[in-house]
């Protein structure tokens, strides 16, 4: 019987503590360092388990950064559903969107580094981008935006997004993490097809609103 094949442990109890212990593990070690050089060994070590109590929870070093990567992107596509509930207007969403993942990235540094290091694969084709396509596909249909494909919208969209991640764990300041968010977001919303003004707007209200006061957070109103 492979690794693969073997029925992994619901989660309770002392089996939850154990895999959550890994995570936390897995965490802090691949902020501080890309995925190449974070060995299982260092992973069982810093969690305070046995090396075979490591393939009751995860397959390989691959599952458990997935695992990781996917509660990070998970909660902050709470956010982002949270802060564009009730917004309609496609630019507008993808701008709070890319706003919220600045944000995010600023108040938790760490899972800022994990997804810079180590999410470069798959990071435009994982299902956690439908609400973006979505967004996009909305924007070009409706005359918006325009875009040669989604595709290539999306791969714009994640390119502005990741220069802006790395510019939050550079520097989380918040009055340069606005500007910065401002002038990028402008510039793309001005190649989606807005005019200047409007794309000003949209850019300024998204960063004010989400990254200097803090819409991004769960638990305030």
């Amino acid at each position: 019987m492979t690794r693969k094949q073997i029925e992994k442990p619901v989660a309770t109890g002392r089996v939850a503590r154990t895999r959550n212990a890994l995570l936390q593990a897995g965490r802090a070690l691949f902020a501080e360092r890309p995925f190449d050089a974070v060995a299982i060994d260092d992973i069982v070590q810093a969690a305070s388990v046995a090396k075979g109590t490591f393939y009751n929870h995860f397959d390989d070093k691959d599952g458990l950064l997935n695992a990781i990567v996917g509660e990070i992107r998970n909660g902050i596509e709470s956010r982002i559903t949270m802060v564009n509930a009730g917004v309609e207007d496609p630019p507008a969403r993808v701008a709070r969107a890319i706003c919220v993942y600045v944000a995010s990235a600023a108040a938790e540094p760490a899972e800022g580094h994990i997804l810079l290091r180590n999410d470069p694969r798959g990071f435009g084709r994982t299902s956690l981008n439908d609400g973006l396509r979505t967004d996009l596909t909305a924007g070009l249909q409706s005359g918006r935006l325009v875009v040669p494909t989604v595709e290539a919208g999306l791969l714009f969209v994640i390119g502005v997004t990741h220069s802006l991640l790395l510019a939050a764990v550079r520097n989380p300041g918040t009055a340069h993490l606005v500007l910065t968010a401002q002038q990028l977001c402008m510039l793309m919303l001005r190649a989606f097809g807005l005019s200047n003004q409007e794309a000003e707007l949209i850019a300024s209200q998204a960063a004010d609103r989400i990254i200097r006061e803090g819409a991004f957070r769960l638990d305030i109103d």
